[in-house]
């Protein structure tokens, strides 16, 4: 029984950490391809080619990150997010497969300040996400009130001090602490603040 145990260690051990050790955990999910090196190089789950993402809808000319609320609706550029005021967070992604990665420092625009664009000062509401992504699951997803609220729930435009790569969900992501990877949504294109 201790040698079982033992082994079942010894081959999924590597499926919670980045760099060569997840190569270990042989009988583990291991999320997607191998992700490289550099900001971009930790695990993702699909790549923007799977998910049917093209780079003529996420060019600069072309992206707008729709957001609805209380007040109406606005449509930002990526240029747009940047001029707003910045802010950082450290947070992980665990991915219901079974996987995660270590601490990735991401830089975006809070939650609660793009609610606050559409008239959601103070406390603002849930928020349905909605992706660019055409094929499979969990194009859409919602985030409750209390995520949104948290000063680490961020639109993501950068991960690493490094613009995101397209699959890591350029040309904005969410990003929430203490949710599952499918709740931190890739290539975003809309926000929906209110009643869900």
């Amino acid at each position: 029984m201790g040698g079982g145990s033992l082994l079942l260690f010894a081959t999924t051990a590597g499926q919670t950490t980045d760099g060569p050790l997840r190569r270990t955990a042989l009988l583990a999910p291991h999320g997607g391809p191998d992700p490289g090196t550099g900001p971009n190089g930790f695990q993702i789950n699909k790549t923007a080619r799977y998910a049917g993402i093209r780079p003529s809808e996420t060019g600069p000319d072309v992206w707008r990150l729709v957001v609805t609320g209380r007040t109406g609706t606005v449509r930002l550029t990526r240029d747009d997010l940047l001029r707003l005021p910045p802010h950082s967070a450290s947070l992980p992604i665990a991915c219901v497969e079974g996987w995660s990665t270590s601490d990735q420092w991401w830089r975006g625009v809070r939650l609660r300040d793009l609610a606050a664009l559409v008239g959601h000062d103070g406390d603002p509401p849930d928020v349905f996400v909605e992706s660019l992504q055409l094929r499979g699951a969990f194009r859409r997803a919602a985030l409750r009130a209390d995520q949104v609220a948290d000063p680490r729930s961020l639109l993501a435009l950068s991960v690493n001090g490094e613009e995101l790569s397209p699959d890591h969900g350029h040309p904005a992501r969410i990003i929430v602490p203490a949710a599952p990877g499918v709740l931190n949504t890739k290539w975003v294109a809309r926000l929906t603040f209110g009643d869900l």
